[in-house]
């Protein structure tokens, strides 16, 4: 056989890859970073640019959920308490739903969704608008939370935009990983400078060192945080498919009911029944206390969770009891069940660190950073290589164009 046979070099085809789908998800990445760095502690954030909305007016004996949602109806009779958290340190963040104009048929038309209870005094502390833009503290937390997960962009596009980009980032994140391997041995020692800042570089290698080191010390926090995105995105088009290949994640048969919007269904019983009702149906001991619940009419059912909803770990248990009957529809236990089961409730408190609690969050934060320094260094690399380019094509012309003497 005449010559041999030329090889397939995969970092050729691996390099361009990368950096266009780099300079494709820059400006995406860099938003999601920075804004995701402040949502890891949007709680502490919001708490502190509106310590009136969260703040308790004395001590004393805490109102009851009944009575909670009892002060909102009768501070506007148009709404009804659906999401009601149980904390001891601040004001809950009450949500609520418009209750249906019975001379319209439908639901009244009211400038919000979150009311804030003063939960010794039961007066209303404010209400607020979750998500629109606003020039205001209250609407500050709210929007920016609602940018990082669609951009604000209406209907599904946001949300289905941002899971692409995750898709893209995830896939990303091994082909920049596969291009700061050796291409030959002794692997360990020719791979150690790609994880450290050579002293005394120049800018430019300074650059490249940041982008390539940073990108390996969090590689695996910034792929949690890819796939996570898909997951809370393209949840059943792309993460739940592609984990039920490994393992089936279980269906939770509350959150899957059947949901009737144009017809919601009545409880027949209130919020303090629905706690001891769920517990008595999941088992619960009585040492462990409530820190939420919400009563879904769509569906006629009640969301109880049990256990602390802020401590490290993987979240509270809920227990779904129907709101006729009482009797139990599901409990979902984290840290149960399967491994894809396990894997997708994992995917908030690996997202927001809370499941290490402070450090995690913490580790989160600098990765949010992080994400949008390894984008800005990847465009200035590209910008660095594109420019010197343009000057050498510059001087191929007029080089090309000056008179060539004569042999």
């Amino acid at each position: 056989m005449a010559g041999a046979r030329a090889r397939f070099d995969l970092r050729a085809v691996a390099r361009p890859v990368h950096r266009y789908v780099g300079l494709a998800l820059a400006l995406f990445l860099v938003l999601s970073g920075l804004t995701g760095s402040i949502l890891v502690f949007q709680r502490e954030v919001d708490q502190a640019l509106n310590p009136h909305l969260w703040r308790i007016s004395a001590d004393g004996p805490r109102l009851t959920p009944d009575q909670i949602a009892d002060r909102i109806s009768a501070w506007d009779p148009r709404v009804q308490a659906r999401w009601i958290p149980i904390e001891d340190h601040v004001a809950p963040d009450v949500w609520v739903d418009p209750r249906i104009d019975p001379a319209t048929g439908a639901p009244y038309v009211v400038g919000f969704n979150q009311v804030f209870v003063d939960p010794v005094s039961g007066e209303i502390n404010g209400a607020r608008a979750y998500g629109p833009f606003a020039l205001s503290t209250e609407a500050f937390i709210p929007w920016l939370d609602m940018f990082h997960r669609t951009l604000t962009i209406p209907g599904m596009w946001g949300t289905w935009l941002m899971g692409l980009v995750a898709l893209v980032w995830a896939f990303d994140c091994f082909v920049g990983a596969y291009l700061t391997l050796p291409k030959g041995g002794p692997f360990w020692r020719r791979w150690a400078p790609a994880w450290s800042l050579k002293r005394g570089a120049s800018a430019a290698r300074l650059t490249l060192d940041w982008h390539r080191a940073g990108g390996l010390w969090l590689w695996g926090v910034l792929l949690i945080l890819a796939v996570s995105g898909v997951s809370f995105n393209l949840e059943h088009q792309v993460f739940e498919p592609v984990v039920s290949m490994v393992s089936p994640i279980a269906e939770n048969r509350f959150e899957h009911a059947p949901m009737d919007f144009a017809n919601p269904k009545t409880p027949a019983f209130g919020f303090d029944a629905a706690i001891e009702r769920a517990r008595l149906a999941g088992g619960i001991p009585t040492a462990v206390s409530s820190s939420g619940l919400y009563y879904a009419p769509e569906i006629g059912g009640y969301g109880v969770a049990f256990g602390d909803a802020w401590a490290p770990g993987m979240g509270p248990t809920w227990v779904y009891v129907d709101g006729t009957t009482g009797a139990l529809i599901e409990k979902v236990v984290p840290g149960q069940g399967n491994g894809g089961t396990v894997f997708a409730q994992a995917q908030l408190p690996l997202h927001s660190g809370r499941i290490l609690g402070l450090p995690g969050r913490l580790i989160i934060f600098v990765a949010g950073i992080a994400t949008a320094m390894l984008s800005i260094t990847g465009v200035a690399l590209w910008a660095r290589r594109r420019i010197a380019t343009l000057k050498a094509e510059r001087r191929r012309r007029a080089y090309a164009a000056l008179p060539q003497a004569a042999e």
